[in-house]
């Protein structure tokens, strides 16, 4: 994290673990939804890059709470694109 403030922000937006981290905000920069995806104890964990089903399915929760205008066509070539890429 060597963009100056980065860091900061990176604490200020939920950034557990390492990069990467996601955050999607509204226009006024206020967070919609962040790539901490709930656990079943209550706890979150950051999802990375989404390569595992269970990071792809909270990357598209994701998608889908920043973007509710999306397509269903956007998003299944999208959901296609991440559960077939080479791991």
């Amino acid at each position: 994290m060597n963009t100056p403030g980065g860091q900061e922000l990176w604490k200020r937006m939920g950034g557990a673990g390492g990069p990467p981290f996601f955050a999607f905000l509204d226009s006024d920069g206020k967070e919609i939804v962040n790539s901490n995806r709930p656990e079943k104890d209550g706890k979150t964990e950051n999802i990375g890059h989404p390569m595992e089903p269970e990071e792809v399915d909270w990357f598209l929760v994701m998608v889908h709470k920043a973007v509710p205008q999306i397509t269903r066509e956007e998003s299944d070539t999208l959901e296609h694109y991440l559960r077939n890429q080479k791991k």
